[in-house]
């Protein structure tokens, strides 16, 4: 550890700079995430304590994998070098190559290869370090110097002459990635993307795009073709049941949300965009329900409103229990959450059953209401005492008139509903089923009178309170 460094506030108040030579012949290439990657590393460089892995993956929201991935590109563009993958470690290099002499080749073994690429840059000549780069791109991928050729006039056609090596490299590598080698190869995707030329038209037409494609887009039109296997009509539908703005990289999100839902047709889609916008509906109406509000809903539909239409809800049922919930005082959508959970367990999940439940609950509220006032007390029932209600009926068996019996027997107490439990336990225990028995059995006593203390073993204890979740299967 160094025994100096900068404060945080002192950092924020200086910069991270940007060779402009990496604005000028990289920047324009990449994509949005390697730019985040580069220059957040760049900045990680001048900082202490943040300088992490893990801090970068975090802020940036990407994977470990994700930015070997990006760090290995930039080593073969010359922006870094990658010293350890396993953790990552990475050395920011200066892109003036001032302490990095470039590999010498020999001139007369690249004399054609020089003669044809600067052929096809007829308005600037070509410096020596970008042929360099060339040299070192065809060593590190092994790709045949003819197929790079015709890359290279693909990619001038695409976005023109002024095209810089990086861009080159880019589409070269994800071309061989698909398995593009030989110039039959790239003779067969080059057919692939003129015969979608009529296809990449009529997306273009319903985005409302005048311009046209660049190659990002022409082989993001074939990823839905071939990859994702969605035809043109399925497209064109996507396209236009997008809201708001429309754009190739919308309409790419749109495609990826479909696909990891299974939709594939134009029937398919126009199904599922009605039934998103019946849950956003819904969605609005259980928030006002209950009094909370969410400027976006994306998250709302897909955290709690799918899930619970997903268990069979009807939007009358959850309305209903967002209205049992704001009378109860549950003014979130995690509480509704488990409101609707605890229904769901119990089989309530239409308006029906919900009423049905209500309907029981206030019958039992009412019965648990008289046993209280049978002990001499007024007021309000609460959820312990339908806990001890559900107990005493359903655990213990007892009937009405005995857990009545037992209330009057309590009245009068300094704390009658405990005495009621011990009162019920004793009679659980000696057999009792009426209220003639209960009257023939005794009644609780004090400790000393009748109880004498035993020592057990920790094992002894174990073997019992250690599957305490099975007592009803111990024979207690």
């Amino acid at each position: 550890m160094s025994f100096a460094r900068f404060s945080s506030d002192f950092l924020m108040e200086t910069f991270t700079l940007v060779d402009n030579l990496f604005v000028h012949e990289h920047l324009p290439y990449l994509e949005e995430k390697q730019i985040k990657v580069y220059i957040y590393g760049l900045y990680l460089c001048n900082s202490n304590g943040e300088n992490t892995l893990e801090n970068l993956c975090t802020v940036l929201d990407v994977t470990e994998d994700e930015l070997t991935a990006i760090y290995k590109e930039f080593e073969d563009l010359g922006l870094v070098k990658v010293l350890n993958t396993t953790p990552l470690e990475v050395k920011y290099l200066s892109l003036k190559r001032g302490m990095q002499p470039p590999k010498k080749y020999k001139a007369d073994r690249w004399n054609d290869f020089n003669t044809t690429l600067q052929s096809l840059f007829p308005e600037r000549l070509l410096t020596p370090n970008e042929y360099n780069e060339y040299y070192n791109f065809i060593d590190s991928t092994k790709i045949n110097e003819d197929v790079l050729l015709m890359i290279v006039q693909y990619c001038i056609d695409a976005k023109g002459p002024s095209v810089r090596y990086p861009y080159v490299f880019a589409v070269a590598r994800s071309w061989i990635a698909d398995g593009v080698r030989t110039i039959a190869d790239v003779e067969q995707k080059l057919n692939e993307f003129e015969s979608q030329s009529e296809e990449m038209r009529e997306v273009l037409l319903a985005l409302g795009r005048k311009s046209g494609a660049d190659i990002e887009e022409k082989q993001t039109l074939r990823k839905w073709r071939r990859s994702w296997g969605y035809e043109l009509p399925a497209i064109l539908t996507a396209t236009k049941l997008l809201k708001g703005s429309k754009s190739f990289k919308r309409l790419d999100s749109k495609l990826d949300e479909y696909f990891r839902m299974g939709i594939f047709t134009a029937e398919e889609m126009k199904d599922y965009a009605s039934y998103r916008e019946h849950l956003t509906e819904l969605a609005i109406s259980i928030n006002k329900t209950i009094g909370v509000y969410y400027e976006s809903l994306e998250h709302v539909i897909e955290v709690y409103t799918i899930p619970w239409t997903n268990k069979g809800f009807t939007d009358e049922a959850l309305l209903k229990i967002a209205h049992y919930c704001f009378v109860s005082g549950i003014r979130s959508l995690d509480g509704m959450n488990t409101a609707v959970n605890k229904f769901y367990s119990q089989g309530y999940i239409t308006a029906e059953g919900i009423d049905e439940f209500i309907s029981q609950g206030l019958k039992q509220d009412g019965k648990i209401k008289e046993i209280i006032e049978k002990t001499g007390q007024t007021r309000n029932v609460t959820a312990k005492d339908r806990e001890f209600y559900r107990t005493w009926t359903v655990t213990w068996g007892f009937d009405e008139e005995v857990i009545l019996y037992a209330a009057e027997i309590s009245a009068g107490k300094t704390y009658p509903v405990p005495f009621m439990n011990q009162l019920l336990s004793g009679w659980k225990k000696a057999g009792v089923n009426s209220v003639e028995g209960a009257k023939k059995a005794s009644t609780p006593t004090t400790r000393t009178e009748t109880y004498t203390e035993r020592e057990y073993t920790d094992d002894e204890l174990q073997s019992i309170f250690g599957d305490i979740e099975n007592f009803d299967n111990l024979g207690i």
